[in-house]
């Protein structure tokens, strides 16, 4: 089986414009998977269905995003990248220029399914070739370059798509998304190196790398820090307009300065994880809590409310790079692949758990300003869960050499 290292051996630098595609790929993903909020009048009024209707839309990208990923991670690991990417971007593209061309609700229904199901395929490909193909010490800036193209995506490319949509019609929000997906599968098909040996093993058998408790543990710190940080991420706006009394018109730029902390916050993270990977398993998960505790504690004061929704935003992001490089290193050699879809769906359970408990703790009548209450017993977990993977990891390295 071929290792992360080996391979690294074998070629020492990923090819600038894969490198390139890979980040206009994650940003071209992230733009379609958040597109559709900001435009559902305009689809409601052009495809004649409820606002409901069109809310499904969004409902069935992330959740054949969450199911998908994790089959086609189990029936493909053998395929070769070279053959896998192209092929998922491939299909991806094709499902993005249904979107532009649509004729009916039910024809971008199945559309959002399309690009769904390879949503999170892609994504893996993207990282892993990533990591494969990247020094050891350069393995989580790699991940965190893809991962800064998803929030690229929140920062620019979902304003964008916006603002086509406002200005010309929806369906040229989808051929911003299609001409990018399609630049990136040129790319991809022309420069993604050459390496036919298997990733790890396919079918059932390779369920048992999610036993491995690095593994297991990594996914489970996704699920719990998507879980607590977007308890006040994905509420952000009622926590500064109702909850720290921001004015309407303050809360683009606000957000905006949000958008580029998480930026900062991801960058940071892959930093941190390349110089000492264990280090930012157990820092990434504190400084998320003592973000949200923060924000709390800052939330009756406006200048203080954005402040700590600016540091959740830097925590909470800087913890991608490392999450994902832990969970392929521990992978290694048996699903990575799986191991990294599943991380993925985990990550969005997460976050979709945290959009249901922010809505119900709101209609029960919670304080906006007390948001950020709803995340703090998550991201404490995350933070031991981390702590104990790691004292776990350093003390069967003392054994092994003894």
């Amino acid at each position: 089986m071929t290792s992360l290292t080996t391979v690294a051996q074998r070629v020492t630098v990923l090819p600038a414009p894969l490198a390139f595609a890979f980040l206009l790929g994650a940003f071209a993903l992230g733009t379609s998977e958040n597109v559709i909020a900001g435009i559902i009048g305009q689809l409601s009024a052009s495809l004649g269905v409820p606002v409901a209707s069109v809310g499904l839309l969004m409902t069935a990208y992330a959740a054949t995003a969450v199911v998908a990923g994790p089959v086609l991670a189990l029936v493909t690991p053998r395929v070769p990248m070279r053959m896998l990417a192209p092929a998922v971007v491939g299909v991806y593209a094709a499902g993005s220029v249904l979107a532009v061309f649509a004729p009916s609700y039910e024809a971008l229904l199945a559309a959002r399914i399309l690009t769904g199901a390879m949503h999170t395929t892609a994504l893996v490909c993207f990282m892993l070739t990533a990591i494969r193909f990247a020094p050891a010490d350069q393995r989580a800036g790699a991940v965190a370059r893809i991962t800064l193209g998803l929030g690229i995506a929140t920062v620019l490319g979902v304003p964008v798509g916006n603002w086509l949509a406002e200005a010309f019609d929806w369906r040229w929000a989808f051929a911003l998304i299609a001409a990018l997906i399609i630049g990136t599968f040129v790319i991809v098909l022309m420069a993604v190196p050459r390496e036919d040996v298997p990733r790890g093993t396919g079918g059932w058998s390779s369920l048992r790398v999610l036993a491995r408790p690095a593994v297991g543990g990594g996914v489970a710190m996704s699920a719990l820090a998507g879980l607590g940080a977007m308890s006040l991420l994905a509420y952000a706006v009622p926590f500064l307009t109702e909850g720290a009394g921001a004015a309407p018109e303050w809360v683009a730029p606000i957000m905006l300065a949000y958008g580029l902390a998480c930026l900062l916050g991801n960058a940071a993270g892959g930093r941190l994880a390349d110089r000492d990977l264990r280090r930012a398993i157990t820092l990434a998960p504190v400084l998320a809590l003592v973000a949200l505790a923060s924000a709390l504690l800052l939330s009756g004061w406006l200048w203080g409310a954005v402040i700590g929704l600016a540091l959740v935003g830097f925590a909470y992001f800087s913890t991608f790079p490392p999450l994902n490089t832990w969970i392929a290193a521990h992978a290694d050699g048996v699903a990575p692949d799986l191991a990294l879809a599943v991380n993925s769906s985990a990550f969005n359970i997460g976050v979709a758990l945290a959009g249901w408990l922010g809505a119900t703790a709101l209609g029960d009548g919670l304080d906006p300003a007390r948001l950020p209450v709803l995340g703090l017993a998550p991201l404490a977990l995350c933070a031991a869960v981390g702590a104990l993977l790691v004292r776990r990891e350093v003390r069967s390295a003392k054994t092994a050499t003894v």
